[in-house]
């Protein structure tokens, strides 16, 4: 039914749902002649491969056929563990209790200027907003350069899709990056590095003598704008695009706020904005039958994972009520060594927009003209616009 499918391709995910149940039932590894990659679907074979850090490694690139850099996510093994140590000094449990307070109240700030507003676009006012503007307070981003950190990075994104989409606007959005980068660290060393922001935090981290070097540094810097700021606005946008379309679950939520943290887990579980990840087989691996050669990549299709109807009843009905003691845990951090660093801040977010739009929102419509537009990406999947007209409680 689905052959010669390129999974490079942003349009290949464009409302994949059908495709993804086909290969589930049908054909759980794939291999994807143009682009000469792997790609696997059911939850236990991603989580199997995750896992194997022996076999599967990240230092020869997680995206399809684009080498590794410096940032933590492409090393393994020891490497690996020294520079994840090195970077979540800014993630500690105290830390994000600092980040509660900052968070909620732009969360305040934003869903109470919608309010004032006869429509809105909830990527626009608040989705995008509030993860971007607390990774750049954390960052210690100069507010003038803000939104343009926003718009390399939703550039370098496209290039994420694979080598035919490394364009020149890709490049000079890097380069762009860079020379802000180079600014903020000589402006941190001109002061001494007594700063409290995570840049300041890195540079002056050190296990056994060591800290992360100017290419980490760098390299680290743009992991943590792009995981801060895309994802978790993807995740915001499309768990509330769900509940505009469920307003029972939208109001079980006001009703019960005890629901809320349940409601992030499905929300996550029901957007995953990974499309997927890449890993490098060390050694051969057999699976179902076929055989990984050393050296050819494997993609991680977490969105099929988390739809896979061998661990989610159900598995395409959207449901705040969904038992997750009773079923798998959702993929959409991945799993094991690489699991996502910035998890916990995510979570935070989602769940002060909730909190926030439940407590001050009666209801969200999407007016009868308009309809809601998902970027086309086979990287990182979203909503780009969500019009909506909210009711005031």
């Amino acid at each position: 039914m689905f052959q010669n499918v390129d999974f490079c391709a942003p349009s290949t995910h464009d409302n994949p749902y059908e495709m993804y149940d086909y290969f589930l039932e049908h054909e759980p590894i794939y291999f994807d002649e143009k682009n000469e990659v792997w790609e696997v679907f059911r939850y236990d074979d991603v989580v199997a491969i995750e896992r194997d850090t022996e076999t599967f490694i990240n230092s020869e690139g997680v995206r399809p056929n684009i080498p590794g850099d410096p940032a933590m996510i492409y090393q393994d093994g020891e490497q690996h563990n020294k520079q994840r140590a090195l970077v979540s000094s800014a993630f500690t449990p105290r830390q994000m209790r600092k980040m509660e307070h900052r968070a909620r109240e732009i969360a305040v700030e934003l869903v109470d200027t919608m309010l004032q507003m006869s429509e809105v676009d909830i990527v626009r006012d608040l989705a995008a907003p509030l993860p971007l503007r607390l990774i750049s307070d954390m960052l210690g981003t100069p507010e003038e350069k803000r939104e343009s950190v926003r718009q390399w990075i939703s550039t370098m994104i496209q290039g994420g899709n694979g080598p035919d989409y490394v364009t020149d606007e890709v490049n000079d959005s890097f380069d762009e990056f860079i020379m802000l980068h180079e600014e903020m660290h000589a402006a941190r060393l001109a002061a001494g590095c007594t700063g409290s922001d995570i840049l300041t935090i890195w540079m002056n981290a050190e296990i056994n003598r060591e800290k992360l070097d100017e290419s980490q540094l760098l390299f680290e810097h743009l992991l943590l704008n792009t995981g801060g700021a895309e994802t978790t606005r993807n995740a915001i946008a499309g768990g509330l695009e769900r509940l505009a379309n469920a307003p029972e679950q939208y109001n079980a939520l006001y009703d019960n706020p005890d629901l809320i943290p349940n409601a992030v887990e499905e929300i996550l579980r029901w957007v995953t904005p990974f499309v997927n990840m890449y890993r490098t087989a060390a050694r051969d691996y057999e699976l179902h039958g076929k055989v990984i050669k050393a050296g050819q990549q494997v993609g991680l299709t977490y969105p099929a994972a988390n739809r896979d109807p061998r661990k989610y009843s159900d598995p395409h009905k959207f449901d705040v009520f969904r038992d997750f003691t009773k079923e798998a845990k959702h993929l959409a951090f991945g799993l094991g060594p690489h699991f996502c660093l910035g998890a916990s801040l995510a979570r935070l977010e989602i769940r002060l927009s909730l909190e926030e739009m439940t407590k001050r929102v009666k209801r969200i419509r999407i007016p009868e003209d308009k309809e809601v537009e998902y970027l086309s990406s086979s990287f990182i999947r979203g909503l780009k616009t969500f019009p909506a007209i909210l009711d005031p409680r």
